[in-house]
């Protein structure tokens, strides 16, 4: 018993500290905001002449980001839609990159009303549904 009264007197102390250190510390949340959307990109060029030339061939959008000239097939966040674009390039033989880029959240908004669309629709329905979704994209990315 007399060994006992130091050990219980030890884990009071050390839990009244704890509570008083603890209770003066903040807890936030951070949102990572490093990406909210992923593109399917099949090419970048530094002439816009051939990135046209590419949307001609395999479809697609051009995107310029500072001197490139990227083509985005797709600009997806749902997992389900991106792999049924990958899937669909696959089939067809394009390369592609998968780019995780940042939309702005009222953007997003509304691409999860196309998304979800697409996710009850057949092939044909997707790929229409994913060049309104591009279309949408442009005037932002």
């Amino acid at each position: 018993m007399k060994k006992l009264k130091p050990v219980f007197l030890a884990v009071v102390t050390g839990c009244t500290f704890a509570f008083i250190l603890f209770k003066t510390v903040e807890v936030s949340t951070q949102k990572d905001d490093t990406h909210n959307a992923v593109a399917i990109q099949i090419g970048v060029f530094t002439d816009e002449e051939n990135a046209l030339a590419m949307t001609k061939t395999y479809g697609g959008l051009v995107f310029q980001d500072d001197e490139l000239y990227r083509v985005y097939y797709s600009i997806l966040n749902n997992d389900e839609n991106i792999s049924f674009m990958t899937d669909y390039l696959d089939g067809l033989g394009i390369n592609y990159y998968l780019k995780n880029i940042k939309v702005e959240d009222d953007i997003i908004d509304k691409s999860y009303k196309y998304e979800a669309m697409m996710k009850s629709t057949n092939k044909e329905s997707k790929l229409s549904l994913n060049t309104e979704l591009l279309n949408i994209y442009k005037e932002v990315v």
